[in-house]
């Protein structure tokens, strides 16, 4: 390997914070690729980072001593100390908040990557749908190949931005309606020609009227998504999905309908929202109040509870977020999320509980060995399937 070859080092800095953009991280997944020595050397300085207390100035001629191929800079003028406090905001590129009911001290973790595994194969999941239109056709969202902002009939598509917008289309009076499908491993942006914003997660689906009509605003869900609805009293907005509806009052708020789960939930953040049970009257709606949360299980009694709210929208804040949540249902969110199988090799591991805030766009290898911090469990990577045993 030629010295030539080298990254600047405030780059893998900006990594453990989870700062780089997708360009920058392509760049370093491809650095770190290239030579099995950079694996040993990304880990001593994670190590070394996260130590009790690291001065600034004293980084670069530490970095470089740890691999011939870097050119660093040995002299630094501003010598600023980072501190324990700030350096818990920053562990390869994982923003960790205790486990079980203790903080791991950072200068304990450390960032493992198992051999002959390749790092570039799974990434993150990115702004990425697929749109049906009134007439079947289907238009991939993340192959529009124009640099400027498309338009398809009524929906403009913002470039770089994972947005589709919709307007009123005055030309038609049957009620049609458009889909957008974000996949696993997809996200995507929609705004309604009322105005109202839809953010998707991935592996969910949104169906709704090209035109809003006369009546209610109805909009049909599977998956995940975050809705901030346009007030109108005159035409309620309403939520429906095969559990049943919820019926909005001008609000922001999160529903939760994966078909793989056997409940809903919707989590009001601001304003109000309403629950019924198929076959329920509007007169029927349970209503809650912000920081509160709606789960039904069919045939099961409908439950209110008061919850952590960042915990339930933390995916539209680029995070994953758990408090007590059994291993197993937080590596479904990872597997729509990285577009992984995950399998476990003893069932007793599904119920390890866990409490974490975890970086989303972070690397997955990184994101995993968090997990194996807290118990006496491995994670073997073998291109898309991932399988958890006991160590």
């Amino acid at each position: 390997m030629e010295h030539n070859e080298y990254i600047d080092w405030k780059l893998l800095v900006r990594r453990m914070n989870g700062e780089l953009s997708k360009e920058e991280e392509q760049k370093f997944l491809m650095w770190f690729a290239k030579d099995p020595r950079r694996k040993e050397y990304y880990e001593r300085m994670v190590a070394e980072w996260n130590s009790d207390i690291i001065h600034e100035s004293d980084m670069p001629k530490g970095l470089a001593k740890l691999d011939q191929f870097l050119y660093l800079q040995r002299k630094k003028k501003h010598r600023v100390m980072l501190r324990r406090r700030w350096l818990k905001w920053s562990v390869a590129a994982v923003l960790l908040v205790g486990l079980i009911n203790s903080v791991y001290m950072l200068r304990r973790m450390r960032v493992e990557i198992p051999e002959n595994t390749s790092i570039a194969v799974i990434t993150p999941g990115e702004s990425k749908a697929i749109l049906i239109l009134p007439d079947g056709t289907n238009v991939n969202l993340d192959r529009v190949v124009d640099s400027t902002d498309t338009f398809i009939g009524v929906a403009k598509i913002k470039r770089n931005e994972g947005t589709i917008l919709f307007e009123e289309d005055k030309r038609g009076s049957e009620m049609e309606y458009n889909t957008v499908v974000t996949p696993k491993g997809g996200e995507y942006h929609v705004v309604l020609s009322d105005g109202s914003k839809v953010w998707l997660n991935a592996d969910s689906k949104l169906k709704f009227p090209v035109n809003f009509g006369e009546g209610g605003r109805e909009v049909f869900l599977s998956g995940e998504a975050y809705f901030e609805v346009v007030h109108d009293e005159r035409h309620p907005f309403i939520v429906e999905t095969d559990l049943g509806n919820v019926r909005v009052y001008g609000t922001q708020f999160n529903v939760r309908r994966y078909v793989d789960e056997e409940e809903i939930k919707a989590t009001l953040v601001d304003g109000s929202v309403g629950f019924a049970k198929n076959g329920q009257e509007e007169g029927e709606y349970i209503k809650i109040e912000p920081g509160y949360q709606i789960r039904y299980e069919e045939g099961q009694e409908v439950v209110v509870q008061k919850v952590k709210v960042h915990n339930e929208i933390a995916w539209k804040n680029r995070q994953f977020s758990f408090e007590r949540k059994p291993l197993d249902e937080i590596m479904k969110d990872f597997m729509r999320w990285y577009d992984v199988n995950i399998t476990f090799e003893d069932e007793s591991l599904n119920e390890l509980y866990f409490s974490a805030t975890l970086n989303r766009y972070g690397n997955i290898e990184t994101l995993l060995r968090f997990f194996e911090e807290g118990y006496d469990i491995k994670f073997e990577i073998n291109g898309r399937n991932i399988k958890i045993r006991r160590k």
